[in-house]
């Protein structure tokens, strides 16, 4: 096969058009790296970046907590270029999945920018109606100490508890094979809890005082009602309806007899006991 030999025209243009090709890279690169070094300065201008954290909404979460998380969050670079802080690309999702981790006792979040330098946190806290307490009674009530937890109105176990003296909160008892801090975990499914508050309400509806509720692994479990001289107590069984048994409760009150019995001689009451169906049995000390 013979080499065609190629005339100098058509070389000298071949070698223009890789000379245009080399240049308008070169331009494009130049292009490029002006424009990206262009929006990594504008990115960091104090006009278009977050500098001011407004909080709202908390009484319990450390307000300085909060804004320190956020601020973390916002702090630095994307590929050391662009500013985190600006209000175009500030990392809204990861500041608000950090929130709801690090401060379980957040249960709703609002994140909006105001302007483009103000970024607006309004949180609404979880309301601690109820307190987990461990495992079991400690037999000296001091002893209960700071080891309780708030658990909300869906048995949801969200932050620690300073200690409480007395009654104040309703408490829990029940083991949590976690091997860590029960926080975040439920302490009994929604409908659960929902079921086991509507049988305490139902006491509570009868005139009894309860204020512990130790759910028992033998499945056995004691509603504590306050008393001066005892720790009556009411007993149910996991597997029971506990609305049946509440209404069982509640006919055996409406008789005359039984009630008058039961008030008349609650000093010395031992226990009542649902567990069965259609019964309700009672013991004095």
């Amino acid at each position: 096969m013979k080499d065609i030999p190629t005339s100098p025209r058509i070389a000298l243009i071949k070698h223009n058009r890789q000379v245009r090709r080399v240049r308008l890279l070169v331009l494009f690169t130049v292009l490029f790296i002006v424009v990206i070094g262009f929006l990594s300065y504008f990115s960091s201008n104090p006009r278009v970046t977050i500098s001011k954290i407004v909080i709202s909404g908390n009484s319990i979460v450390d307000g300085s907590k909060l804004e320190s998380n956020i601020k973390e969050k916002i702090s630095g670079k994307y590929w050391k270029l662009f500013s985190r802080a600006n209000f175009l690309i500030y990392p809204r999702s990861t500041i608000y999945s950090s929130l709801q981790k690090e401060f379980p006792r957040i249960e709703k979040l609002s994140i909006k920018l105001e302007g483009f330098n103000t970024l607006k946190v309004d949180i609404r806290e979880r309301a601690g109606s109820y307190l987990y307490c461990g495992e079991s009674v400690p037999e000296k009530k001091e002893d209960i100490g700071e080891n309780c937890y708030f658990v909300n109105n869906d048995g949801y176990i969200f932050d620690r508890a300073p200690y409480f003296s007395g009654n104040i909160y309703f408490k829990f008892y029940k083991k949590i094979d976690t091997g860590k801090s029960p926080l975040g975990l439920q302490m009994l499914s929604p409908e659960r809890f929902h079921e086991v508050m509507r049988l305490i309400d139902g006491v509570s509806s009868l005139g009894f005082k309860p204020y512990d509720l130790v759910l028992s692994q033998d499945g056995i479990h004691s509603i504590y009602l306050e008393s001066k001289n005892n720790n009556p107590k009411i007993i149910f069984k996991e597997d029971n309806d506990l609305s049946v048994i509440l209404d069982n409760f509640v006919t055996a009150m409406n008789q005359k007899e039984f009630a008058k019995e039961i008030n008349s001689k609650y000093d010395t009451l031992s226990y009542i006991d649902l567990r069965f169906n259609n019964k309700v049995l009672y013991k004095f000390q």
